[in-house]
Parts: structure tokens; sequence; C-alpha cells
């Protein structure tokens, strides 16, 4: 009888717990699809947050390479400078010569010769005093070089041991040449002695298109003394021609000119600056390189300033420039009006002319020689 009791309990039962088995298995069911959705989602936000992570750990590394390649800077800047300064202290003597007026030649003649340092420091003195546009050197340089250039001065040897400032351009632009404060001519040579111009050459000063043309934004000519000044063959937007002193004045306004009142560009790879100041030459001449292919060369700067000549004429030649001013120089030499000292050609033609202040005067050659 218990039997039959239990098996009837069991029977009752079983659709009770058929239930709660089947609760449990969906609860089971339930807590692994939750469980999948929350990795499904886990590895959404790894997904998502994996480039920001990646991003964050590549510029921590770059703060670290930056710092480190910031420091090795700031120390080879620092080395830099001292021995700027150490190498600035022992050019005293020869940059003193210098300022006193005598050229590099000279002022290491003295060095080696009168000095009373040693070897060491004159050896030192000849390093610092390598050759270079910016150290008041004559010889030949292709711009934009900062150092004369080997092949041509063996090709122009001549102006090499002349003492002619020689500047050959090619096809890169240059920004700016800058050439003041100097003495050139037959009584200003290397040695302060009077010699004569290169052979066959009758221009103290030369600037000329050569075989092609020079093409310049602005050319200053200015306070400079010449004993003629010739203008031929130049196209300008403008031209300023003011309070010129000389003993014969030739001025040609001839109102005809294509070429805009331009500067000239070049971008990354124009040439910046040729400067010099102060030095002693026998000659300037500046023209495109005989070999140069393209039809102009490109200047947009041409600084002449305070330069006294003597012994050959100052020629500006074959020229398309924005603006060119010519003012307060004194040109002359022969004390007679008869003969014109400062001539614009009628092959000069401009959209543009300002001509005024100029005034002819007697005057003999001006001479500004050393004591």
């Amino acid at each position: 009888m218990k039997k039959i009791i239990k098996i009837i309990k069991s029977i009752v039962k079983l659709p009770v717990d058929i239930v709660k088995g089947v609760g449990k298995l969906l609860k089971t069911i339930a807590n692994f699809a939750f469980e999948i959705v929350k990795a499904f989602g886990r590895m959404i936000v790894f997904i998502v947050k994996s480039p920001l992570l990646l991003a964050i750990q590549v510029y921590n590394k770059g703060i670290l390479i930056r710092d480190w390649v910031m420091a090795k800077v700031d120390y080879l800047d620092s080395e830099s400078k001292k021995w700027h300064r150490f190498f600035q202290t022992l050019a005293l003597p020869y940059n003193a010569l210098l300022k006193l007026g005598f050229s590099p030649q000279m002022a290491m003649s003295f060095l080696a010769v009168g000095s009373t340092v040693g070897t060491g420091v004159v050896v030192n003195e000849t390093i610092l005093a390598e050759r270079s546009f910016s150290n008041r050197d004559a010889g030949v340089y292709l711009a934009p070089s900062d150092m004369p250039n080997s092949e041509l001065e063996e090709q122009f040897k001549e102006e090499v041991t002349t003492n002619t400032l020689r500047v050959l351009l090619n096809d890169t632009p240059v920004e700016t040449i800058d050439i003041s404060n100097v003495n050139v001519g037959t009584s200003y040579a290397s040695n302060g002695q009077p010699s004569a111009l290169p052979s066959g050459k009758t221009e103290a000063i030369l600037i000329d298109g050569n075989n092609t043309r020079i093409e310049i934004g602005k050319l200053v000519f200015s306070r400079n003394s010449c004993t003629t000044l010739v203008m031929t063959n130049i196209n300008s937007n403008k031209t300023t021609i003011k309070n010129n002193q000389a003993d014969g004045l030739s001025i040609y306004q001839t109102a005809s000119s294509t070429i805009p009142n331009l500067r000239i560009s070049g971008g990354y790879y124009m040439a910046d600056l040729l400067q010099t100041e102060g030095g002693l030459y026998d000659r300037i001449h500046i023209s495109p390189l005989d070999s140069i292919s393209s039809s102009k060369v490109y200047v947009n700067e041409l600084n002449l300033t305070n330069i006294v000549s003597s012994g050959g004429s100052c020629t500006l030649n074959k020229l398309d420039v924005g603006e060119i001013e010519i003012t307060f120089n004194r040109v002359g030499g022969d004390s007679s009006l008869v003969s014109k000292a400062l001539t614009v050609s009628s092959t000069v033609t401009s959209a543009n002319w300002v001509v005024d202040g100029n005034v002819e005067v007697l005057m003999a050659p001006v001479e500004r020689k050393p004591d």
C-alpha cells in the first residue's frame, strides 16, 4: 500500500518537477545568453577604444623621443655657442685690422709677420680668414655660394690675380645681393697701392646681362662715386633718378616698357643673401654665367650703396627691372660739363619716370684713400 501511495505521489509531482527542470534550463540558457551579450559588448567597446589607446601610447612614446631629441639639440646648441664665442675671441686681432680698413690679405700678412702671438693662433686665424664673399674677399663667386668657386677661378685667372669681386648668376634665383661701403678702382688694390684695371676692362663697376638678361625686382644704386655712370639696354616699370651730382647730365626719358613692377619669387629653392660690407677691390662685376641655358637670371633685390670707384665707368646694361633707384650719387672727374658723366641712353625705357633734383657741377675725381 505504501508503495502504491509513493508511486501516486511521484506521478502527481512529475509535472511539477518537469516545470522546475524546464525553468532551470531556461534560466541557464538566459544566463548563458546574457554572458554572450556581455562578452560581445566588451568586444565592441575594446574595438572602439583600441585606436584611442594606441594613439595615447604612440603620443606618450613620441613625447619621450621628443624630449630626448630636444635635450640633445639644446646641448649641441650650447656647445655651438661656446665654440662660436671661442673662435670670435681668436679672431679679434684679424677683425680689428679689417675695421681699420685693411684688406683680408693685408690683415693676414700682419698677423703672420708682425704679430707676437704664437704659431697655433696664427694657424687658427688663417682658418677663420678662409676666403668668402661676406668676409670681403675678392674672387669669383657663383651665386648663391658665399665661397669662391675654384673651377670658375681657374677659368677667370686674370680676375683672381687682379683683386676683382666677380659674381656669376645661374638658374637659382637670388633673394638679395648687397654690396656696400667699399672702394673700387685703380687706387684701391688689395695692398692699398695703385694698380690698373684688369687688361681690356674699362668698367670699375659692371652690372651686365651679358649674353642673356638679368631680371631684378628692385635695383638700388645710391651714394656711390663714379667717374662716369652709363645706363643702357634697360627696361623698367619705374625709374627714379634723383639728387645726383654730375659734371654733365644726359638723361633720355623713353616712356615705353612692358615690364611690370615685379618682385622675384623662388620658393624653397631660392637663394637667400650675398652680402659684403667694407673692402678694397680693383673691380666689381655681376653678370650671368656664360653657359647659362635660360633666357634670364633672377635677383629680387640688388643693392649697391656707398661705393667709391675710380679709374673706370659704372655701367648698368641689359637689365629688366621692376623699380630702379639712382639717388645721391657723385658722377664725374674731368671737370668738364661738355662730356656727359651721367648718361641714360635712349635704350633705357620705363613706364614711369621720376627725374628730379639732379645738378651739373664741375668736379675732380673723388678720392677716398687711406692716410
